[in-house]
């Protein structure tokens, strides 16, 4: 072999090791792209020199970068958007694998549960975590069976007293399967429908209540009426007892329906409530004027703590409802004599505080929560003419609360019962320590 033929076959084979090395180089900044998803690393040097099959490759990886680059970007908002929605749903929503271990929670669930927000028990049993029987019952078969389920279920929020027990709507579904059709990923949406449920079992408790209030007065004018027929008109001071009797009920019934009219006017968003100003002790004397019979025949006296001058914006026809609800029940309720009824008012800068207190027997604390519900009585071992309608002091709450205000009562049985109103005066609105949810009984 001649000295030149050997000089060609080497440089011959030195292009060919620097042709490979170079495209070795260009291979391996298209796989560090590909590996790291980074098209950064693609395009200008050294690829502006590359042969063109490697820029035709390098073309290609570069655009299905791009393309995966903006799927990874639309995925992300809509895992996002999800998310957010999901955070900020009021249900309770879980998602949970085939070994019922716990995989998303939501701020709602951790409410629910009394779990800590911050350090929810991801990746812990739900079994274990839930304390539900019921809903557990439901995963299990989820995951078990495949099945999608709906039901309703109570619950007790921790911390939260027995009598509050949640009224749930529980949707169990799967979410992922395997190859074999078994459920690897479920969720639980947990609606809360206590409220719902409390409002029909009210409507159901008014409808029987007044079913029963009225039958009684009805009973009783049925029955006075057959002994009319039944007997001789002629008897005068008898027929006038009877009708006497009749009448006193009618007025009952009368009184009943205008309640249970008014309360239901005010529970229905009635946006009749007038807002005039007028003077308030104006309208407590005519209710004081009114009850004086009851309040002569019974040796109490109505006293008035309110300035002249002092004037409230709102609708006096629903003032004098609470003022004439507030003090007939007072004098009711108490039959030793010398029972002292106060109506008081003073102005602060943030509201204005309205007062109706006695010193008479007082209200049971036992009784406190419930005093404002409708058809509610202390001692339903009474009269009629002394227990009324039983409405009286829900059509108060209602009215105070179309006013803006809030009301609580409290007492000190044998020594001072007052029922105090807070309404909303040339300030603030009343403040948050005035309400007392447990004295309304809601």
């Amino acid at each position: 072999m001649t000295p030149l033929l050997i000089a060609l076959s080497a440089l011959l084979a030195f292009l060919l090791w620097n042709q490979t090395r170079k495209v070795n180089g260009y291979l391996r900044r298209l796989s560090e792209a590909l590996l790291n998803h980074d098209r950064s690393a693609l395009g200008g040097e050294p690829f502006d020199r590359a042969p063109p099959a490697v820029r035709e490759l390098e073309r290609h990886i570069f655009e299905q970068l791009f393309e995966t680059e903006t799927l990874e970007r639309r995925v992300t908002r809509r895992e996002d958007l999800l998310g957010a929605i999901v955070e900020g749903l009021g249900d309770a929503v879980l998602v949970f694998d085939q070994n019922l271990t716990i995989r998303f929670i939501n701020p709602s669930a951790s409410n629910l549960f009394g779990w800590d927000s911050d350090s929810p028990p991801l990746d812990r049993n739900a079994a274990a975590c839930i304390g539900n029987i019921d809903l557990v019952g439901m995963l299990e078969d989820c995951v078990t069976h495949g099945r999608w389920e709906n039901a309703e279920i109570t619950h007790s929020v921790p911390g939260e007293s027995e009598v509050g027990r949640r009224v749930l709507e529980v949707d169990v579904a799967p979410l992922q399967r395997d190859d074999s059709g078994m459920v690897t990923r479920a969720r639980a949406v947990l609606h809360d429908v206590s409220a719902a449920h409390q409002l029909e079992q009210v409507r159901k408790d008014f409808v029987a209540n007044a079913s029963h209030e009225l039958r009684t007065p009805l009973t009783v004018i049925n029955g006075y009426l057959e002994n009319l027929l039944d007997t001789e008109l002629e008897d005068r001071d008898m027929s006038l007892r009877f009708l006497g009797v009749m009448r006193k009920h009618g007025e009952r019934i009368a009184r009943i329906i205008e309640d249970m009219l008014t309360i239901s006017k005010l529970e229905s968003g009635f946006d009749g409530i007038e807002d005039k100003r007028f003077e308030l002790r104006k309208c407590a004397e005519e209710v004081a004027v009114r009850l004086a019979p009851l309040a002569d025949a019974k040796d109490a006296q109505i006293v008035l703590d309110i300035p002249d001058d002092d004037e409230i914006a709102g609708d006096a026809f629903y003032w004098d409802q609470i003022f004439f609800n507030l003090i007939e029940n007072a004098i009711k309720e108490n039959d030793a004599p010398g029972l002292t009824v106060t109506v008081a008012m003073r102005r602060t800068g943030k509201y204005d505080e309205i007062v109706v207190a006695d010193d008479g027997v007082g209200i049971p604390k036992a009784a406190l929560p419930y005093i404002f519900k409708r058809f509610y009585r202390v001692d339903t071992n009474r009269g009629a003419e002394k227990k009324g309608t039983g409405l009286g002091l829900s059509i108060v709450k209602r009215a105070v609360e179309a006013h803006g205000g809030e009301i609580r009562v409290e007492s000190t049985p044998g020594v001072r019962t007052a029922f105090v109103i807070n309404l909303p005066g040339q300030g603030d609105a009343p403040a948050a320590s005035a309400t007392r949810d447990e004295a309304e009984g809601q």
